[in-house]
């Protein structure tokens, strides 16, 4: 008996080391695919085929980003503990901003209304492309239980996360992760268009942020059919 059990312990630690070697890292699925998206996208700008470049990004992601797993990057700590992904132990919404890049109208109160609601269940982390004095500042406006984590790319540190996070794919970006680190989607937020009415913005972001949510497999604690749909549910 004692020799059968080892034999199953040594077959179950093999499977799971078969595993993790089978997980290709974010950064692998990334540049085996990048130099292509960016050909492609050039030339649907080059005719003019400006929906066509955006699905491009679509297609990316659903076709090779995701079922990948995030890298372990670094960041600058601002109000959390939280300075690399290796940390996160939830579900994770990571969102990438920039003082340069004006949130359209609602989209940062609506983030803070969506983490009262989940933050026991997924952690959001707002990732900052700018020098802590501006961090400082802006961190203000979000909800206390949002971890505030920034690179400055003036003090050439990071740059694996810079390159992974902000180069490749640009900015303004979510990214969907599962509490293993699996990338279960990543999209471009909402973009900040003068001919939409408040309430329309606002309820652009909550079906955007909602679909974040949506996209985590997690789990029987979240109802994807109480998700707001609009204001008139928010």
């Amino acid at each position: 008996m004692p020799r059968t059990l080892l034999i199953l312990l040594f077959i179950s630690l093999w499977n799971l080391n078969a595993q993790e070697n089978e997980k290709i890292l974010f950064s692998e699925a990334l540049n085996s695919t990048i130099n292509t998206y960016n050909s492609r996208v050039d030339a649907a700008l080059a005719s003019g085929e400006f929906e066509y470049a955006k699905s491009l990004f679509d297609s990316l992601v659903k076709e090779h980003l995701q079922g990948s797993y995030i890298d372990a990057l670094e960041f600058e700590r601002f109000n959390s503990g939280i300075a690399s992904t290796e940390e996160f132990d939830k579900p994770t919404i990571l969102l990438t901003y920039a003082s340069w890049c004006i949130p359209s109208e609602g989209e940062i109160p609506v983030l803070n209304k969506m983490v009262e609601r989940y933050s026991d269940l997924v952690d959001f982390v707002v990732l900052f492309w700018d020098s802590k004095d501006t961090v400082r500042k802006l961190a203000k406006s979000f909800d206390k239980n949002i971890h505030i984590v920034y690179v400055d790319e003036t003090k050439n540190k990071h740059m694996q996360t810079v390159n992974l996070l902000k180069h490749a794919l640009g900015l303004s970006l979510s990214f969907v992760m599962g509490a293993d680190g699996e990338i279960l989607d990543i999209n471009r937020r909402p973009p900040n268009k003068m001919n939409l009415s408040e309430s329309q913005l606002f309820n652009q972001n909550i079906t955007f942020l909602s679909r974040q949510i949506a996209a985590i497999n997690i789990d029987h604690n979240i109802n994807i059919n109480e998700l707001p749909e609009s204001l008139a549910t928010f």
